[in-house]
């Protein structure tokens, strides 16, 4: 499986999921684009603006900064890339997805089951007493308070709110974590695209498969410390080989 030109062919991807008996793909922030952090500084810009530190010592520079970057998130849709997986899924072709993702994406393009690492922007939260709000909600909340910090509304609360995803300085959500760690455990074929693979402990998570001499595939345009361990190497746009994969081993029906 070997490709050192980085052009595999479709059918050896898909000779390597159908010959698979649990396969296991993990997939990074921006699927099916270049990786985001390439351009300017933004993982620098959130470690300094949308940190948990951030959060608690200046609530409301915290949500000016990550308030319209979740808008942003939230408007996004699934692309023919997210469709493939999902395509993948749905037939019984790959077993299971992890993603570093924090959009929803997986799950809009119709992913059955998908493990959310860093949990998702879509949602905050009250640690006080529980209640869940809506970015819209937020922003109003926002609007309305005199500091811009967005509290809840439960009765006799009003504490401040947070995102319900993990951010920078704390740690990733143990359950999530516990099964990515079980399902690169219990692959034959572990399946790496669009991640750079640089932020521990996720991108630890291909030496697990590894160690038990699993088949491990890297798909992306950017390099990764494990491509010299890798069994295969795809250096195309990963929108286009995982929807030439779908479209050879998983159809989709006639209309």
């Amino acid at each position: 499986m070997a490709d050192p030109a980085g052009a595999a062919s479709p059918e050896a991807l898909a000779s390597a999921l159908l010959t698979a008996h649990f396969s296991v793909m993990l997939t990074g922030i921006r699927l099916g684009e270049s990786d985001p952090l390439e351009t300017g500084d933004p993982r620098g810009e959130w470690a300094r603006n949308a940190s948990l530190e951030v959060l608690l010592t200046d609530p409301a520079r915290f949500w000016r900064f990550f308030y319209p970057r979740a808008l942003a998130a939230a408007e996004r849709h699934p692309n023919a890339a997210h469709t493939a997986i999902a395509r993948l899924q749905r037939a019984g072709i790959l077993s299971a997805v992890v993603t570093q993702a924090v959009d929803r994406l997986h799950l809009k393009a119709g992913s059955p089951e998908v493990v959310e690492v860093y949990g998702h922007l879509l949602l905050a939260k009250c640690e006080r007493c529980g209640e869940r709000y809506g970015l819209p909600e937020v922003g109003m909340l926002m609007e309305r308070s005199v500091d811009g910090v967005p509290r809840c509304t439960t009765e006799g609360c009003s504490f401040p709110l947070r995102p319900e995803g993990t951010l920078w300085g704390e740690p990733l959500p143990v359950e999530a974590v516990t099964r990515a760690w079980e399902l690169a455990a219990a692959a034959d074929l572990f399946v790496v695209v669009d991640s750079p693979l640089r932020t521990a402990p996720i991108s630890l998570l291909p030496s697990v498969p590894l160690t038990r001499r699993v088949p491990l595939v890297i798909i992306g345009q950017v390099p990764t410390q494990y491509d010299r361990y890798a069994a295969l190497v795809v250096r195309t746009p990963s929108i286009e080989v995982l929807a030439a994969l779908a479209d050879l081993v998983a159809p989709s029906p006639a209309p």
